[in-house]
């Protein structure tokens, strides 16, 4: 497993756990850390033991504050800092496309604050969990920046057209209760029990059958811009696909021996 600087990412039975490492800037993402954490996913694609990725922070302050504002290079020059956001913004939108794409379920443990690309990465998650002291907050107009982090695609998509406007436009914060009932997060939990439920959910995702997983998240992407018809015919493929893998027949064979009872796969939310 690579060693980082400003990210940990630990592989321990099927699940992956990429920590944003950078608490004394509340795990902002400079370009350093943007070049990691794009490594470690690939080097998590690569591993076929991996069943699901958590994407947490450390600390109990934030889970992402987005970019790291401080290596704006204003004082250089307008073309300099022009450089900057356009080779920045690459970065983070290969991070995002990964998220989105990768062969696996994400889960973001929301430990703290997150904000800007960091509430990206949340809403571009599979699932999310919070801590109830967790913030979730747009910042890129107060920062004079226009909105990134993949919010034009992800954003209105979770919580409306109207709500989506609201937390843009007036930089709104929500607590995690808000976020909650937004359909931003999954579940809220207390501090003293955030951590073993969120790695609970991801362990159970990391145990599932990770080529069903990701063909539905595949489709959630992609079928909701799609015509019926269009959307039915990659449905299909996919069963088609899903017939190949040895879990089909082992649990076709379990739902015959048990009398046709479903022996679910459970992915425990307490």
């Amino acid at each position: 497993m690579p060693k980082y600087k400003h990210i940990r990412l630990d592989v321990v039975n099927g699940l992956a756990t990429l920590t944003f490492a950078r608490p004394e800037v509340r795990n902002a993402l400079d370009v350093d850390t943007l070049y990691e954490v794009l490594d470690a996913l690939y080097t998590i694609e690569g591993d076929t033991s991996v069943g699901a990725l958590m994407l947490t922070g450390e600390g109990d302050s934030a889970f992402c504050a987005g970019i790291d504002l401080k290596e704006v290079p204003l004082a250089e020059s307008p073309e300099a800092t022009r450089h900057h956001f356009r080779y920045k913004a690459m970065l983070w939108h290969q991070v995002a496309h990964k998220i989105v794409r990768i062969r696996l379920p994400v889960l973001a443990a929301v430990n703290g604050m997150a904000a800007g690309g960091g509430f990206g990465m949340v809403l571009l998650a599979d699932l999310a969990v919070a801590v109830d002291s967790a913030r979730f907050l747009c910042s890129w107009h107060s920062n004079g920046i226009a909105n990134d982090g993949a919010t034009s695609y992800s954003l209105a998509k979770i919580v409306g057209f109207r709500r989506a406007n609201e937390l843009m436009l007036t930089n709104r914060t929500l607590v995690a209760a808000d976020a909650l009932e937004w359909g931003i997060v999954n579940r809220v939990y207390p501090a003293e029990s955030f951590e073993v439920n969120a790695r609970q959910i991801a362990q159970d995702l990391a145990d599932g059958p990770t080529h069903l997983q990701w063909m539905a998240k595949e489709r959630f992407h992609m079928g909701w811009r799609q015509s019926i018809e269009e959307c039915t015919e990659y449905e299909i493929q996919n069963i088609m696909d899903s017939l190949d893998y040895p879990y089909f027949e082992e649990r076709i064979r379990r739902f015959q021996r048990r009398e046709g009872r479903n022996d679910e796969i459970k992915v425990r939310l307490p």
